[in-house]
C-alpha cells in the first residue's frame, strides 16, 4: 500500500521516524514534506494527491493508499484537509478512532499532532489506520452525505 505522507517543521521528527518503520513493514511511501511548508499547504498537499490516487476517494480498497499528516496539534491540517470536496481527514489520537475512522467513514486521511499523541502512539495510531479495512455497506450512505455537502 502506498502512503502519502507530509510534515511541517513540528511534525518533521515524528514524520521520518514513522516513514523509517513504514518502509521496514513494506508501505510504500511518497513523502511530500517540503522545507518551510505550513501545516495548511502540507495538508492540503497531502490531501490533493490522495484524491488524486483514489479516484476522488471512491477507491476505498484495502491497498487503496492513504494519507498521513502531522503538524504540532493535527486539528489544523484536519480543518485545511477538509476544506477539499471529497476529502474525509479525521484528527485521531488513539488507535481506536483511527481503526474506526477508516472502518466506518472511508477516511481518506487522517492527521496526528506531536504535542497530543507521543512517539510510540503516534506509530500506532498510523498502523491502526492503515491497517484497517473500509466496511462499505451502511456507512456508504453517511459518506455519501458528507460529499454532498462540498
Amino acid at each position: 500500500m502506498k502512503v502519502i505522507i507530509g510534515a511541517d517543521k513540528d511534525g518533521a521528527q515524528a514524520k521520518d521516524e514513522l516513514v523509517r518503520e513504514l518502509k521496514e513493514e513494506g508501505y510504500e511511501i511518497l513523502d511530500l514534506s517540503k522545507e518551510g511548508q505550513d501545516f495548511v499547504d502540507v495538508a492540503v498537499a497531502v490531501a490533493k494527491e490522495t484524491l488524486k490516487e483514489t479516484d476522488n476517494g471512491k477507491d476505498k480498497s484495502e491497498n487503496a493508499p492513504r494519507g498521513i499528516v502531522i503538524d504540532k496539534w493535527g486539528t489544523d491540517a484536519f480543518m485545511a484537509a477538509n476544506k477539499l470536496k471529497y476529502v474525509i481527514c479525521a484528527n485521531v489520537s488513539d488507535e481506536h478512532s483511527a481503526r474506526m475512522t477508516r472502518r466506518h467513514n472511508g477516511a481518506l486521511l487522517i492527521t496526528l499532532g506531536t504535542a497530543v499523541v507521543g512517539p510510540a502512539l503516534l506509530k500506532s495510531c498510523a498502523k491502526a489506520y492503515l491497517e484497517a479495512p473500509f466496511d462499505g455497506g451502511r456507512h456508504m450512505v453517511r459518506i455519501d452525505m458528507v460529499n454532498k455537502m462540498a
